[in-house]
């Protein structure tokens, strides 16, 4: 795999983290004033995963 590539990987994992993670603060102002319960809900596992992106190891190609 080529360097770049593995450069690519690693933007597009942290992007989709942050797009995670604005998402879920929204959901989280939404879930505290609108829909308590159902919005905590949908926010808790939003966190989780734009946590995941965010510390996502790279491909095994790109530790090499």
């Amino acid at each position: 795999m080529k360097r770049k590539d593995c450069m690519i990987e690693r933007v597009s994992n942290f992007g989709v983290g942050v797009v995670l993670m604005s998402m879920a603060l929204g959901l989280t102002l939404i879930g505290v004033t609108v829909l308590p319960i159902i919005g905590l809900l949908v926010a808790v596992p939003t966190f989780l995963l734009a946590a995941w992106f965010l510390a996502a190891p790279k491909s095994a190609e790109c530790t090499i």
